[in-house]
C-alpha cells in the first residue's frame, strides 16, 4: 500500500489566517483543502494564493457540488486546483461533468458519499465514470449524533475499485492507525489539527502515526516537544534575573514535581548557587531577600500553601512553574511560569496520572541550565568540581 496521504481541512473564513495555518502545517500536509464554508466565502483568489504560495502541494476544493457540474468545477480548476468535490447526491450526470472538467485540466475529481443512501452503488458508478477519489464522510451533524465513518470505509474499501479512499469525520492521532489499516488512502483532518494549542505540532503527530512511527517513546517526546512549543521563550532570562537577584534559594514540590525540585537543586547548585531543598533536616530558615521556587502542577497542593504562605509572611521572593497560574499558589506568588497550555494536560494516552507536566518541566529546567551556563560562562570542569564526591 502507498504511503497514505494526510489531508488538512482549511475551515476558517478569514483569508489570511488560512494562509498561516497552512504554513504551520505545510511540512506535515500533503493536501490543502479549502473547506466548503472557506471556499464560499473566499472564492477562486484563495485558491490561486494557495497554488502560489505552495506549488508542491495537492490542493482540494471541497465544492460540493450539487448541479451544473462541470460549469462549477472549471474555474477552480483553472486556478490551481488538484481536486474539487461534487456530492454523490447530486447524480450521475453532474458527476460526470465534474469529470470532465478535471479531465480537461489534468486534475481529478472526488465523489463525496455524505448522506448517500446506497454508498456502494454510488461509489462503483463513479468510479465506472472516470473518478479518481471516493470520499466516505461523516457529517459534523452525524459525528454530534454519534455516527463515524469506519464501517463505510471497510465497505468501500471491500470492493476493490481502481480509486483512492478518502475518509473524513472527527479523525484523530488516536484513530489515524485504525483507518489505514481499514483501507484509507487519504486521510483528511480538521479540528484535530486546526483546533489544536499548536497545530503543527498536532500535524506531525498525525503524520507520524499514519506513517506507523508512533512509538511510544515517540508519543511521548511528540506530547513535550508540544508542551514547550506553548512554553514562553522569555522564561530562562527572567528566571536567571530572579536567581542572580536572591541571597539563596530553596525549592519545593510535592511527589513528582518533588523529584524534579531536587534535580534543578543539584543542577543549581552544580552552577554555583546557594540552595536548599525545603525539608531536609539541613535546610535553614527562609529570610527576606531569598528565592522559594516551588513546582506544582496544580498550584493546590496544601503543604506547598503553608510554605509559600510563610515565605511571604518573611518577605522572600516566590517564582511558582505550574500548568495553572490561576491557583491560590499562584495568587501568591511573585513570578508564575506556566508550561504550555491548561487544555495539554489533560488525559494523555500512554502517559498516565500526570507524567506530562513533570516531565515537560524537566525538559524546560534542564534547557534553562544550559542557558544558565552559556550567559554566565561556566565551564563543565567548574561543574563537575562542586558535584558531590562522598559517594
Amino acid at each position: 500500500m502507498a504511503r497514505p496521504l494526510i489531508q488538512l481541512a482549511l475551515d476558517s473564513l478569514d483569508f489570511n489566517q488560512t494562509l498561516s495555518l497552512a504554513e504551520q502545517t505545510a511540512p506535515f500536509v500533503d493536501i490543502f483543502e479549502i473547506g466548503t464554508p472557506c471556499i464560499k466565502h473566499n472564492g477562486v483568489e484563495l485558491v490561486k494564493a494557495l497554488r502560489a504560495k505552495f506549488p508542491n502541494k495537492l490542493i482540494l476544493v471541497d465544492l460540493k457540488t450539487m448541479d451544473a457540474g462541470e460549469y462549477e468545477a472549471t474555474p477552480f480548476y483553472a486556478a490551481g486546483a488538484d481536486i474539487c468535490t461534487v456530492l454523490g447526491v447530486s447524480g450521475l450526470a453532474t458527476i460526470k461533468g465534474v469529470i470532465k472538467a478535471a479531465k480537461a485540466h489534468n486534475a481529478e475529481a472526488q465523489i463525496d458519499l455524505i448522506n448517500v443512501p446506497d454508498k456502494l452503488a454510488c461509489a462503483k458508478a463513479a468510479a465506472e465514470l472516470g473518478a479518481n477519489i471516493i470520499g466516505v464522510h461523516t457529517g459534523l451533524d452525524a459525528q454530534a449524533a454519534g455516527q463515524t465513518p469506519y464501517e463505510d470505509l471497510k465497505a468501500i474499501s471491500d470492493l476493490g475499485l481502481n480509486v483512492r479512499i478518502s475518509v473524513a469525520g472527527g479523525i484523530k492521532a488516536s484513530t489515524v492507525k485504525q483507518v489505514v489499516a481499514t483501507g484509507a488512502d487519504i486521510i483528511v483532518v480538521g479540528a484535530a489539527i486546526y483546533g489544536a494549542s499548536s497545530p503543527a505540532e498536532a500535524a506531525r503527530t498525525i503524520r507520524d502515526a499514519a506513517d506507523g512511527k508512533v512509538t511510544h517513546q515517540q508519543m511521548v517526546v511528540n506530547k513535550i516537544r508540544s508542551v514547550l512549543s506553548e512554553t514562553r521563550d522569555d522564561y530562562p532570562s527572567r528566571l536567571l534575573r530572579m536567581l542572580d537577584r536572591a541571597n539563596r534559594v530553596f525549592v519545593s514540590g510535592a511527589g513528582r514535581s518533588g523529584l524534579i525540585c531536587r534535580f534543578l537543586g543539584m543542577r543549581l547548585m552544580h552552577s554555583g548557587y546557594d540552595v536548599s531543598m525545603v525539608g531536609e533536616i539541613v535546610t535553614p530558615s527562609i529570610k527576606r531577600g531569598d528565592l522559594l521556587i516551588i513546582i506544582s502542577g496544580s498550584g493546590e497542593t496544601e503543604q506547598l500553601i503553608a510554605f509559600t504562605k510563610k515565605a511571604r509572611e518573611v518577605g522572600a521572593q516566590i517564582l511558582l512553574i505550574t500548568a495553572k497560574p490561576n491557583s491560590t499558589i499562584g495568587s501568591m506568588a511573585d513570578e508564575t511560569m506556566q508550561m504550555g497550555t491548561p487544555e495539554q494536560f489533560a488525559k494523555v494516552q500512554g502517559m498516565p496520572m500526570g507524567t506530562v507536566f513533570e516531565l515537560s518541566t524537566l525538559f524546560f529546567l534542564e534547557s534553562f541550565i544550559s542557558h544558565v551556563i552559556h550567559e554566565k560562562g561556566i565551564a563543565e570542569e567548574e561543574m563537575r568540581s562542586r558535584h558531590a564526591n562522598l559517594e
